[in-house]
């Protein structure tokens, strides 16, 4: 069975960039029945907050993707935050400097900064020497003596390595020229990123690892390391990088980007989703709207591209907007009135938004937006254009409005399910010279304040017969 995992580190909200990665893996365990699994990459003590895995938490499950193994869910393979594995890695650092696959080095930071400005200032490629290697016994004992702590370093004895790529193919390592014996184990007794991960994925049974491409240089080191532990290494695909807006590289502490920032402007998930699923990968053909099931049945990790992407918000709004209007008109009303409750905390109560809301489904690109489009019930709204109140043939329809809408109200006809746009135009129509766009506009800015918005005939019945009243007598009594 194909086993994947997601392992974010808790030091930041996630961004586009990373909830990629973790929409490419799930897409991959579903669409071949395998397993997701969520990993908290915890080990920096100074910088992993609660609050933040915690967030990525929510913003997973949002989002749609749900672990099948990990914190708060379980599994046979936890725990899933690597602060609750340190004992494990001990072990494992243990059984490898015990075999000779590591050693403790004694060689200081300092020395490895210079080892690293020495290469620069001569060309050279920039790796440890490994001369912690060859320290005799009196050389180490001098340097405890100095209270240097150690490190513990991997030994690397072969000069290349190749892989194949579940994205790029066939890849070569040079490691002569690029890796040097690695760090396993700081000096603070913490295991590194390069130990945890590779212990990690080899006792959980990850077959296939999924990540970015800035994670390709890792990727020998963890192949090599994973051998030496006893186990098969999983097979590696590497995504090319998603670019921010101006090109420069997607950062966690980028809040426009952050899915936090997307959740409160208004994305739906699965719009989301889609589009972010499309950054790299294609389906085939022209299609560029996707529902859920499609993108799980569809995926094809062989088929993302070795190219960059960039992030478009443009082209994000427009597939949320086209996503918007595939919803049914109840299940726009219930998405729209949640994200208001929840973010935009507009005053109007359920009743009025179920009535209200169907007529901005078709141009809105962000739930966002909503909160400025119900300014039109705003009673201290501004006129876009006052010039278009002040002709006599716009009062003329505003007197004669006001006659049948007090007609209206009379026969009945003004009540929440029956008070019709079409009634109350028709009721003008033979009472007025203004015909076409001079009726329609002037009574459009004198009930809305703008020029354009909704068809007037779907948020006619949202106004109700006494708003029509005071906003006709408005646009009366100012001109």
């Amino acid at each position: 069975m194909i086993r994947v995992r997601f392992a974010p580190s808790p030091t930041g909200y996630l961004h586009l960039g990373n909830i990629r990665t973790a929409l490419f893996n799930y897409l991959f365990a579903k669409r071949t029945g395998g397993k997701f699994i969520l990993r908290i990459e915890d080990t920096d003590q100074e910088r992993s907050r609660l609050e933040f895995e915690e967030a990525l938490k929510e913003d997973l499950l949002w989002m749609g993707l749900r672990w099948d193994e990990g914190p708060d869910v379980g599994g046979e393979h936890g725990p899933y935050r690597q602060s609750e594995r340190s004992g494990i890695y001990s072990e494992y650092i243990d059984r490898l400097i015990k075999e000779k696959k590591a050693y403790y080095c004694y060689v200081t930071e300092e020395e490895t900064t210079e080892m690293k400005r020495l290469a620069l200032e001569e060309r050279r490629s920039v790796r440890h020497d490994n001369r912690g290697r060859n320290f005799t016994r009196a050389e180490i004992e001098s340097r405890k003596v100095r209270g240097i702590k150690p490190t513990v370093r991997f030994k690397i004895d072969q000069p290349e390595l190749s892989l194949n790529d579940l994205v790029r193919g066939d890849v070569s390592f040079n490691l002569d020229d690029m890796v040097g014996d690695f760090i396993i184990q700081r000096a603070d007794g913490q295991p590194t990123f390069h130990l945890a991960v590779c212990v990690d994925d080899a006792l959980m049974g990850v077959t296939h690892v999924i990540r970015g491409e800035d994670h390709l240089s890792n990727t020998p080191k963890h192949i090599l390391l994973t051998r030496a532990m006893g186990h098969e290494p999983p097979k590696y695909g590497h995504l090319s990088l998603v670019q921010g807006p101006g090109g420069e590289p997607l950062s966690k502490r980028m809040e426009s980007i952050s899915i936090k920032e997307f959740r409160r402007r208004g994305y739906l998930p699965h719009a989301l989703a889609n589009y972010i699923a499309l950054l790299g990968w294609s389906p085939g053909g022209d299609r560029e709207i996707l529902n859920w099931e499609e993108l799980q049945h569809l995926f094809d990790i062989t088929k993302t591209s070795r190219s960059a992407s960039s992030f478009d918000p443009q082209k994000l709004d427009w597939a949320n907007g086209e996503h918007l209007r595939l919803l049914s008109e109840d299940a726009f009303c219930r998405v729209a009135a949640a994200y208001l409750k929840a973010y935009k905390h507009v005053p109007f109560d359920e009743v009025f938004l179920k009535t209200a809301l169907p007529a901005f489904k078709e141009n809105i690109e962000r739930l966002e937006q909503l909160e400025d489009r119900f300014g039109i019930f705003s009673d201290d709204f501004k006129y876009e254009n006052s010039d278009a109140l002040k002709s006599a043939e716009s009062r003329e329809i505003f007197e004669v409005g006001l006659a049948v809408l007090k007609t209206m109200v009379e026969t009945g006809q003004a009540g929440a399910e029956e008070f019709c746009y079409e009634a109350f135009v028709n009721g003008i129509k033979p009472k007025v010279r203004a015909k076409g766009k001079k009726l329609f506009l002037p009574l459009r800015i004198a009930l809305t304040g703008r020029e354009h918005g909704p068809e007037l005939k779907k948020i006619f019945p949202a106004f109700g017969a006494e708003r029509v009243r005071l906003r006709l007598e408005r646009a009366l009594g100012k001109y």
